[in-house]
């Protein structure tokens, strides 16, 4: 099925739907889209009843363009998932070697400017803060400040290849913390165009259902077709 083109042909539909019409999946969203395929698939065979009892049969016949159109969001928004879950796994692999690199820093640092009383004030401004996000600074500024203030660091010893590496492992967390964020689920624009294809979607299956329901009451096998878990 060409889920591109059904994407394209309910694109500005799904993006006009205001948030207050949205409503969040109950169900699995693949198992949703089957039920409305199946959905269309019992109504065609029931069309002039149900025309005759006043549905619009459009409503009928967009059903599987729109289970593609959900189906293509639903993709769209689980492929952000899985790369943020990832990010998170890999942050969780990497995350405690740059908090030892910062923390080493520290402790040369501390002793190098300990008598120097100017620099000493920004180091333990520097080692205020307990955040990832303070990491990814801590790892920054101290780079900046050991190539500006270099002799106390040669008199220990310091192994200068810490500040390039420092510098490099602040921008490579800063990156892979933005992407173990990422947007909340709650915020998130593909997961909200994702609820916004899936209610596309069942109201019209709502209509349909409500419809069949009315002309099949004394019918349970075609009644049974138009209920909902």
């Amino acid at each position: 099925m060409d889920y591109q083109s059904d994407f394209k042909k309910w694109k500005k539909p799904t993006n006009a739907l205001s948030l207050e019409e949205v409503k969040l999946p109950t169900e699995p969203v693949d198992e949703f889209a089957a039920k409305a395929e199946t959905l269309a698939v019992e109504a065609t065979k029931d069309k002039e009843e149900l025309v005759e009892s006043g549905l619009d049969y459009t409503l009928v016949e967009d059903l599987p363009s729109l289970a593609g159109n959900l189906r293509y969001y639903e993709a769209q928004w689980m492929s952000e998932y899985r790369a943020r879950q990832e990010a998170q796994k890999e942050w969780l692999e990497q995350s405690p070697e740059a908090y030892d690199l910062r923390d080493e820093m520290l402790h040369h640092f501390t002793y190098a400017y300990r008598k120097h009383s100017d620099i000493i004030k920004k180091v333990r401004r520097i080692r205020e803060g307990g955040s990832h996000a303070d990491m990814i600074q801590d790892l920054l500024e101290l780079s900046v400040l050991a190539v500006k203030y270099p002799q106390p660091l040669v008199k220990i010893n310091y192994d200068v290849n810490l500040n390039s590496k420092s510098k490099t492992k602040s921008h490579a967390m800063a990156d892979l913390l933005a992407e173990a964020n990422g947007s909340t689920s709650e915020s998130s624009e593909s997961k909200l165009l994702r609820d916004k294809a899936f209610t596309l979607l069942y109201d019209r299956m709502l209509e349909i259902r409500e419809c069949g329901r009315y002309v099949f009451w004394k019918n349970e096998d075609r009644k049974k077709c138009y209920l909902s878990n």
